[in-house]
């Protein structure tokens, strides 16, 4: 009797793929024929038939859950899971289920992500990455970098709401080679929009402190062309006094695709008037401010097998700061900040791998009465008699990038470089950086990189000037040189990664004094070197649909380490030493029953530094615990709910002497309705 052979398929299920040249089945640099999907179907629908074959042949399917989001982790588009450095993306569904109400908490359950608010609920926060100061991290609003040059303090005034926010991306690490100065220790890009073609959500909301919000937005797509309009206006008494706040965002968003190419255009408008207690010197609880952001932003990319992708941006920022609300016998401060940029950026595909070139103008501006020199003719300030911009100060930043990726069978080398060029310094610098990753599995992925950056001094650091406070024009750009390591894990319903860091650090600017409760002058300076150590891990699960565990949507754990050494000495440092030595958070989304679901955060924060208090006493800071928690009902065109932040009333600052508040019920609902469907 002849014996029959035994043949072994291996066969590859892909759960997703997209058409994008940059997508899975590209990077496989093979023609993939996707075919017999009824047979699939039969085979699935009859399971005891499969059963009764293994006898004879065995059919080894490997099914993998390929992570499709694409990401700008670089100078062209790459999908979050062959990026070779660390790349959180927080999603739409995420996005919904989190008890927060604004980008500043979004980001807050991040590791490594340092945000530090003076006014909640996106009156104002800085953001840091890794240590870093709040003018380190790169701001980019669909990929156009809308950083402010005044002061970092004005980085998070979008024009946008939470519910305008299609996906985050936070890139950890420098990446000078990528984008530029000032993504120092990372990048932050905010993806806006809504993936449903033709959608209407509205949304009210109501809270403790005289609270309210209202938003709407709505997506329409009508042949190649696609259009995204939101309004949000948000308001409440404070929660002691002068923490009033008030804002109103409108932001606009089109897009229209051909076979030639794709070309966007975004534009956009925030306002925010807040009472702003204590927020610059615990000496003045009665300070106040008012801001208004202006953006435009239009860019084409082609279609071509070498791709072009133009870009052309403007952004007007205004602000005034009064240190005494409504008392003008101490003059208020008035700035307007306007940046226009042109850059250029080109990329193809071919059998030696992917090459980036790009070119980038980007002219900083300013008009104030406090920061800059002297101009010839004053300036009226808009809206105020009599009130006249006297300073002005401008520069332009020229950058040409130059990045080449290329993988051989597991292992995937990008190297590129950025040179540098502002019109008041001489010359152009280099900054060099090089990510490399080899991937043991299909699961399992090590990377390291090495990376030279820099960021420009902003505005404020070169010229404020007050009784307490005094600039430096003369400041160098502070730079810095990062090596970093690690692994990756990720399948179909678990994923994490832990890495490792060291950053040397020289010319670093910071704002210092003297300790001693006698003085008061804080001074601008850079120091000859501050270095940085530090650890990351993270594991999220998200437990498979019709198991066990169903009802958990996500669970989410994630550890951050940080040790500086330096040579500030004896020096009080207002920014640069004042980080999160140990950060936890945590999370964990559950459907409890039916269509009801409760989502509930966890952040444990142990920041290194000292402050001092109104008398002039340092201070340090005492570790602190946040839980939040959001309980909703979920249906196909509305979710009701109700949540609350620091639900255990915890007494913390994030800024020495500057009281956050404690828990702060509020509710809502949300309505979606699709049309022409």
């Amino acid at each position: 009797m002849k014996q029959k052979k035994r043949t072994d398929i291996s066969i590859v299920a892909f759960h997703r793929w997209s058409r994008k040249n940059y997508a899975v089945f590209k990077t496989l640099h093979k023609v993939i024929k996707i075919c017999t999907l009824c047979i699939a179907y039969n085979i699935i629908s009859i399971p005891e038939k499969t059963q009764a074959q293994r006898g004879s042949d065995s059919l080894q399917i490997k099914s993998y859950e390929l992570d499709e989001v694409v990401v700008t982790a670089g100078r062209t588009p790459i999908e979050a899971q062959q990026a070779a450095r660390i790349v959180t993306v927080i999603t739409k569904s995420e996005i919904e289920r989190a008890p927060a109400q604004n980008l500043n908490d979004l980001l807050r359950y991040i590791a490594g992500v340092d945000i530090r608010q003076r006014g909640p609920l996106g009156v104002q926060a800085d953001i840091s990455i890794r240590g870093g100061t709040f003018d380190q991290t790169l701001i980019l609003l669909n990929g156009v970098n809308i950083t402010d040059p005044q002061t970092g303090h004005h980085n998070l005034d979008l024009p946008i709401d939470v519910e305008s926010i299609e996906r985050i991306e936070i890139l950890q690490g420098p990446a000078a080679k990528s984008f530029g100065p000032n993504a120092f220790n990372g990048a932050i890009n905010i993806i806006t929009g809504n993936s449903k073609p033709n959608h209407i959500r509205l949304s009210g909301m109501f809270g403790q402190y005289g609270m309210y919000k209202a938003a709407g937005n709505i997506s329409n797509t009508i042949g190649n062309f696609k259009h995204f309009v939101s309004l949000n206006r948000m308001s409440s008494d404070g929660y002691i006094k002068n923490t009033d706040f008030s804002g109103t965002n409108i932001f606009y968003q089109a897009g229209y695709t051909s076979k030639a190419g794709a070309i966007d255009f975004q534009t956009g408008y925030n306002k925010k008037d807040f009472g702003a207690n204590s927020f610059y010197s615990l000496k003045y609880p009665d300070q106040y401010e008012a801001t208004k952001t202006e953006f435009v932003n239009l860019k084409y990319q082609s279609n071509t097998l070498i791709k072009f992708a133009p870009t052309i941006y403007l952004r007007r920022h205004l602000d005034r700061f009064e240190l005494k609300r409504n008392n003008d016998s101490i003059p208020f401060n008035h700035h307007q900040t306007n940046t226009a940029g042109l850059n250029l950026n080109v990329w193809t595909t071919h059998r030696f791998g992917k090459t980036s070139l790009g070119i980038d103008f980007r002219n900083e501006h300013i008009v104030s009465n406090v920061l800059g020199n002297t101009l010839n003719v004053p300036i009226e300030v808009p809206g105020s008699d009599s009130v006249f911009y006297t300073k002005y100060y401008n520069r332009m930043n020229t950058s040409i990038y130059a990045e080449h990726s290329v993988s051989w069978k597991m292992l995937t080398v990008t190297a590129g470089a950025m040179a540098h060029h502002n019109s008041n310094l001489p010359g152009f610098r280099i900054y060099p950086g090089i990510d490399v990753s080899y991937r043991l599995n299909d699961h399992f992925k090590l990377y390291s990189s090495a990376n030279k950056t820099l960021r420009m001094p902003t505005f404020t650091d070169m010229f404020y000037k007050s009784p307490t406070q005094q600039g430096n024009p003369g400041l160098k750009p502070e730079e810095a040189i990062t090596l970093e390591g690690g692994m990756k894990y990720n399948n179909s319903f678990l994923k994490g990664y832990i890495s490792a860091f060291r950053r040397w650090g020289y010319n670093m600017i910071d704002w210092v004094k003297n300790p001693s409760p006698d003085s008061i002058i804080w001074r601008s300076m850079n120091h000859t070197q501050i270095n940085f150590t530090g650890m990351e891990c993270s594991l999220t699960l998200s437990p498979p649909k019709e198991s066990t565990f169903e009802r958990i949507q996500a669970i989410r754990i994630s550890y951050a380490f940080l040790q500086a050494d330096s040579n500030v000495n004896n020096m009080l440092s207002k920014y640069a030493l004042d980080y999160l030595r140990h950060q936890i958070t945590s999370s964990i989304d559950v459907r409890v029953a039916w269509k009801l679901n409760i989502s509930c955060r966890l952040t444990y924060h142990d920041r290194n530094s000292v402050y001092q208090d109104a008398k002039g006493q340092v201070v340090s800071y005492k570790s602190f615990l946040l839980t939040d928690a959001k309980l909703y009902w979920k249906d196909k065109h509305y979710t009701v709910y109700t949540e609350a932040s620091n639900i255990y009333n915890a007494h913390y600052y994030d800024f020495g002497g500057i009281i956050q508040p404690g828990i702060w019920f509020r509710g809502g609902v949300v309505v979606d309705l699709d049309y022409n469907k």
